[in-house]
């Protein structure tokens, strides 16, 4: 009898092992965002996103006949809280991957305890050039590297435009850091280029602050300045240059572009040039028209970029469940997306776990009557009229 029991139990053991730990009754998974804090409003717009995806996937029969449920803990957008996150969603909640980090910092900070945990990281926005190097198997990203989009600045500024006059603004994080580092490296490298000061600026800065930093490109007169910023930040900075009346060309980074915020800086914002992920929330497709139908009637507007990547993140995550809930699998499973359909666009990860998307690049065409902003593609007209002011071609 006594043997017997232990054969069973062995049997049991080896069944667990094979189906995955079927005795779990959901899918779960972690998410670690900046819900509180500078980033808090970027955070929340993702997990608004998050919870639309989870309500998309149980209403589809969530994956192997169990409902994804997700877990939320609050980074504020610091590397040691987020650590402390992770660790308590894996050991007290038991999650097997995690959506985030959202900044660039707490992303690479979670990096090796996705390792030594192996609970895959799934990042919705960081960016940092870094997470390419400093990353390893188990951190993986749906928004592309700052590099790529540095890439396409330059490309519109220094060889399309021909600006050799510029003043790059960053603010000072791993953010601001890798995507201006990468714009002046490559600005240096392109001949008779004019970089009369780099100007960096603290997370926490005032108004004030961006008054004086805006008196300072209008005393050196550049041709063009690069706003390397978050949402709120960078429209403060809109305001400041508008305020004192700066006659440069302003070029911003995708991370600054979101819609509302520019929106809120009114006149400051008309003329201002800009990188901009892949994501159309006009799209006629049936998942992005229901996303976005879903996410204005529960978060009261329509998603922007971030929103989106974050969808397209906990859809990757709930779907690497799709054959067991074993580690290796999951792992499996992330590794070989291709072509997924995101609403973001197509991903597929690279073997540093990053996608390979262009941004596109957009101008603000108009203030329209309801107060939003009318914003196009850059075109060959606005190309043709930009470098012949630079060139002061009569």
């Amino acid at each position: 009898m006594k043997k017997l029991l232990v054969f069973i139990g062995i049997i049991a053991v080896s069944m667990m092992m094979m189906t995955g730990c079927s005795g779990e009754k959901t899918i779960k998974i972690g998410a670690i965002l900046p819900l509180s804090g500078p980033l808090a409003s970027i955070g929340k717009d993702i997990q608004c996103a998050i919870k639309i995806g989870v309500k998309h996937l149980n209403a589809q029969g969530g994956i192997r006949n169990k409902p994804v449920q997700v877990f939320f803990e609050d980074s504020l957008g610091l590397p040691d809280k987020g650590k402390a996150a992770y660790i308590r969603l894996v050991k007290e909640k038991g999650v097997h991957v995690i959506v985030g980090a959202v900044s660039s910092e707490v992303t690479l900070a979670l990096a090796p305890l996705a390792k030594k945990y192996e609970v895959p990281i799934i990042s919705p926005t960081s960016s940092s050039p870094k997470l390419t190097k400093e990353g390893n198997d188990y951190t993986f990203r749906v928004y592309p590297s700052d590099t790529i989009e540095a890439r396409r600045l330059s490309d519109t500024m220094f060889t399309q435009l021909f600006i050799r006059k510029f003043v790059p603004i960053a603010i000072k994080n791993e953010y601001g850091y890798g995507i201006s580092n990468e714009v002046i490296r490559i600005a240096r490298s392109t001949q008779a280029m004019n970089i009369p000061e780099v100007i960096r600026y603290s997370p926490d800065s005032t108004y004030e602050d961006f008054l004086a930093i805006a008196e300072k490109v209008k005393a050196l007169a550049p041709e063009a300045v690069l706003i390397a910023g978050y949402p709120e930040d960078s429209a403060e900075l809109l305001k400041a240059l508008h305020e004192v009346k700066a006659k440069c060309y302003i070029f911003m980074t995708s991370s600054g572009s979101r819609q509302d915020s520019l929106k809120s800086t009114g006149e400051a914002a008309l003329g201002v040039i800009y990188a901009k992920a892949p994501f159309n929330p006009k799209a006629t497709d049936e998942k992005t028209r229901k996303f976005v139908q879903d996410y204005v009637d529960i978060c009261g507007k329509v998603p922007g970029v971030y929103a989106a990547h974050g969808y397209d993140a906990i859809t990757i995550a709930a779907k690497s469940f799709s054959k067991s809930s074993r580690p290796d699998d999951i792992l499996r499973r992330l590794q070989q997306v291709k072509q997924f359909k995101g609403v973001s666009g197509d991903i597929t990860f690279d073997r540093y776990g990053d996608v390979v998307q262009y941004p596109k690049i957009f101008r603000v065409r108009s203030i329209e009557p309801d107060g939003s902003l009318k914003c196009t593609l850059l075109t060959d007209e606005d190309k043709a009229e930009i470098k012949d002011s630079i060139l002061n071609v009569k």
